[in-house]
């Protein structure tokens, strides 16, 4: 009887968790492309610009992580309720915040290439090209936004597959865009950020298009008196603060790495651009997992459905332990092929291939941290993600200053595995303590 249960909980896990790893996948290829056309322009400064400017544009978007965050849990917890109308009620809220904020930071643009350029740290083709990219990359903020409502209601209305098609057709979109804009048009690093605006108008458009017909008897219940109703905000609005603060020094920490990288020199941020891709394709990886615990998260809180809440807790944790060993091996075995991959300038490679240790055993103590955000947003405990990121936040920069003048360059390595370290151990710690309130009281807080 045990044997059927783990059975058909792996079966509803990889159900969600499939579409999203293959849609997930797309967004580091895409990010690899960008880096790989990157690396064979004229000089290794512009592989630096890319990482300077998307760490900055990804941050300017992560800010509002929670549109999608908070659209998942609290429709899934509907979902498990069945309330149709809550359900609708989720979307239209995420979609006018997403509105707003996206008109506001195509308004606070000057402000943004400002600070990518002071990220550069003095590097002048880093800086130049890094403020030309994010100019342009910041008119898709609308479209970035929306997109994030739109693919976290669908994750809470357990369907995954709709995101994952609508993300490979526009991520292949981009990547042609790019190519042309790029190798044909000689447009370099504008070039990759028109390719990246265009694309995300596109996937906005298709997924918009598909709510529309697939939900249609669903959103019949939307009533124009919703817009102005409020019940229910002061729960919405505290939970995205928190994961806004939490989103906020979550991309902090990125932001500090590439800027540190940058402070030391052209080759060493292009190297730390290069490990940081194997990590960006291992966390998008895991994170397909992690939506398939937000689905089932939020299903089963909303319900009340404990036993079914603990069980799909252990097999994700089975599943996750063994992808990201499986994971680990690969990337200590055989670092410098991987990196080849991306660059063709053995200097940045070589020197990649230096620090290749510290990316490798990154999955190993990252990927409960992945799937407890997964869990904990289903669960909207919003604000012990801030908890286990703040501490997790103080220890990295407290590593780093502590050791960076005897570690060198590899001081930001070790601070940033400890820094993922500690929210695993965190957020493990904190649900031991509260997951019979989740199951008792249908709500994470």
């Amino acid at each position: 009887m045990k044997t059927t249960l783990r059975r058909e909980m792996d079966g509803r896990i990889l159900r969600l968790a499939v579409p999203n790893i293959i849609s997930n996948i797309t967004v580091p290829l895409l990010s690899i492309v960008d880096v790989a056309l990157a690396g064979r322009m004229e000089s290794a400064g512009s592989i630096g610009a890319i990482a300077v400017a998307a760490g900055v544009v990804n941050y300017a978007f992560w800010l509002f992580a929670f549109l999608r965050m908070g659209t998942t849990g609290f429709t899934a917890q509907a979902f498990g309720r069945s309330d149709v109308r809550a359900i609708t009620r989720y979307l239209t809220r995420g979609v006018l915040l997403a509105l707003g904020a996206g008109l506001l930071l195509i308004v606070a643009a000057p402000l943004v290439e400002r600070f990518g350029h002071l990220l550069a740290s003095g590097q002048e083709t880093i800086g130049r090209e890094a403020r030309e990219y994010i100019r342009i990359a910041l008119w898709g903020a609308p479209a970035a936004l929306l997109i994030y409502v739109f693919n976290g209601w669908y994750v809470g209305m357990q369907n995954t597959r709709i995101p994952m098609w609508v993300a490979i057709l526009s991520n292949l979109i981009n990547i042609v865009l790019s190519f042309y804009f790029v190798k044909g048009l000689d447009m370099g690093v504008v070039g990759l950020a028109t390719g990246t605006v265009v694309a995300q108008y596109i996937g906005l458009a298709l997924l918009v298009g598909v709510a529309m017909f697939r939900y249609r008897r669903v959103l019949r219940f939307f009533r124009l008196g919703s817009l102005s109703d409020t019940s229910g905000y002061g729960v919405y609005l505290r939970t995205g603060g928190d994961l806004f603060v939490r989103t906020a020094m979550l991309g902090a920490v990125t932001l500090f790495f590439t800027s540190a990288s940058s402070a030391i020199g052209e080759t060493t941020v292009a190297a730390n651009a290069l490990l940081m891709q194997l990590f960006t394709l291992f966390s998008y990886f895991m994170d397909g997992f992690a939506y398939a615990g937000e689905a089932l998260t939020g299903r089963y809180v909303g319900a009340r459905r404990a036993d079914d809440l603990r069980l799909m807790i252990r097999r994700l944790f089975f599943i996750g332990t063994i992808v990201s060993l499986v994971v680990t091996i690969l990337y200590l075995l055989f670092p410098v092929a991987l990196l080849s991959l991306l660059s063709d300038k053995q200097a940045v490679v070589s020197h990649a291939s230096r620090y290749a240790v510290w990316a490798g055993i990154v999955p190993l103590v990252s990927f409960a941290a992945f799937l407890w955000d997964g869990v904990f947003v289903g669960a909207t405990a919003s604000a012990a993600m801030r908890t286990a990121m703040t501490a997790a936040f103080v220890v990295f920069f407290a590593v780093y200053y502590a050791f960076r003048l005897p570690m060198g360059e590899a001081a930001l390595w070790l601070a940033f595995n400890l820094y993922l370290l500690t929210r695993s151990l965190m957020q493990t710690l904190w649900y031991r303590r509260r997951f019979y309130s989740w199951a008792a009281t249908g709500a994470g807080h």
